[in-house]
Order: C-alpha cells, then sequence, then structure tokens
C-alpha cells in the first residue's frame, strides 16, 4: 500500500529512523492526537499558535494547514500496531518523498511543533475528575455493548480498548451535545500528565468541538 501523507509529521511527533525507531507511549500519542486536533479546528485556530522551532531557538509563526479528517486518519493508523507496522515499513523506505503541509522537516535539524495559547487553556471549563463516572478495566467493553456507550467512542477515543485503552480505569462524562459519555480520559492519560507535573489533562468531546480542562488529585498507577 501507498501512503501520500507524513502522519508523523501531522501529529507533530518524531518519525522512525533506520538506525533507531523511538517508542511512542499510547499516552504521547494520544496527547499528540488531541493538540493536533485543536490545532486542526476551525474554530480553534486562533488560539492555537502553530509555530516551527529551529536549532537557533527562532520561531516563526505558520498557520495549521491539516484537517480534522487528516488528523483522525494518522491517530487510526498509528494507534493499530497492524497498520502502524505497515506504515512505518513503508514510510522507512518512502518517506522522504512525502511532501509535509507546514513548515519543519522530520528528519533534520527542524522540527515543527504545535503549542497551545495560555489564555486559550485558561479559557476553557474547568471540571474535576469527581464529575466524571469511573469504568473499571473492561467495565466500558460492557457499556458499549449493551448501548451504553457508542462504539465510535470507542473508536475515536480508545475508550476500552484501542490505543493502549484495554483492561485500563477510564472515566467518561457527558457533554451538552447529547454524547452520553462524550468526554472520555484514560488512567494512562492521567499518569502521563503526573509525570510531567501536571494536574489536569485537556479532553475533547467525540460529539463536538467542545474541550474541557479537568483537574485530578488522586493517586493513579
Amino acid at each position: 500500500m501507498a501512503y501520500t501523507k507524513n502522519y508523523y509529521h501531522i501529529l507533530q511527533l518524531p518519525a522512525p529512523g533506520w538506525t533507531s525507531k523511538q517508542q511512542i507511549t499510547p499516552a504521547e500519542l494520544r496527547r499528540a492526537y488531541k493538540l493536533a486536533l485543536l490545532a486542526a479546528h476551525p474554530d480553534k485556530v486562533s488560539a492555537v499558535a502553530a509555530t516551527t522551532a529551529t536549532t537557533n531557538a527562532t520561531k516563526t509563526k505558520t498557520k495549521p494547514a491539516y484537517t480534522v479528517d487528516d488528523v483522525k486518519e494518522a491517530y487510526t493508523t498509528l494507534a493499530n500496531a497492524t497498520s502502524k507496522s505497515e506504515y512505518d515499513n513503508w514510510f522507512l523506505r518512502h518517506g522522504d518523498g512525502l511532501i509535509t503541509t507546514t513548515a519543519g522537516k522530520e528528519r533534520g535539524s527542524e522540527r515543527s511543533e504545535v503549542q497551545l495559547s495560555s489564555d486559550f487553556v485558561l479559557g476553557l471549563e474547568l471540571l474535576d475528575l469527581g464529575d466524571f463516572e469511573m469504568w473499571e478495566g473492561g467495565d466500558v467493553d460492557t457499556a458499549i455493548s449493551t448501548g451504553m456507550a457508542s462504539p465510535g467512542q470507542r473508536e475515536e477515543e480508545g475508550v476500552g480498548g484501542g490505543a493502549g485503552g484495554e483492561g485500563q480505569t477510564t472515566w467518561t462524562r457527558g457533554c451538552r451535545c447529547g454524547a452520553d459519555r462524550g468526554f472520555s480520559i484514560l488512567e494512562e492519560e492521567l499518569e502521563d500528565a503526573e509525570e510531567r507535573g501536571e494536574k489536569e489533562v485537556l479532553v475533547g468531546c467525540v460529539g463536538c468541538s467542545l474541550w474541557v480542562r479537568v483537574g485530578f488529585e488522586v493517586e493513579v498507577g
């Protein structure tokens, strides 16, 4: 299969090379996916700064050039072990021929990175993890099979499976758009935030473009 897009560049993740294949954790992938979604949403562009960091630490603003569909396609491919392996094998042989739509190079002295405006983040509604419903291990799978949670939620956010979600504790909450469990947080996301010294995670609804901040003070892991 031939590909036409650089999924690593779309998600602003390090691309694999012949000498080293950096392992990207499921939590890192999900975080990159969320940031890329924010940068791609038309109504969020003004709040997200796309910058290119060069070796001399100078930065030049550029406009996000990827669509929401591009971001979802990249995440879906890299979140699945089989499709990721297939893509990586192809990328190592043909990746240099892919044209990226934003400034920066995947295999050089430059790299692109998406940074969120602090004003944008602080402007989001702040929720507490205690406002979410907690599901232990495979309970979400049961909820999906009984119609309490939608399969689309699993596909978009990895709830109960997919990108590292299997067997994890998951927190879900309904959204005002009508999605019963539109917001979902995996245990590994909280662990990843704690490792970075953060006490909040950003969560997007799978049914609309609404994003919220979720604070947590629980011990995870």
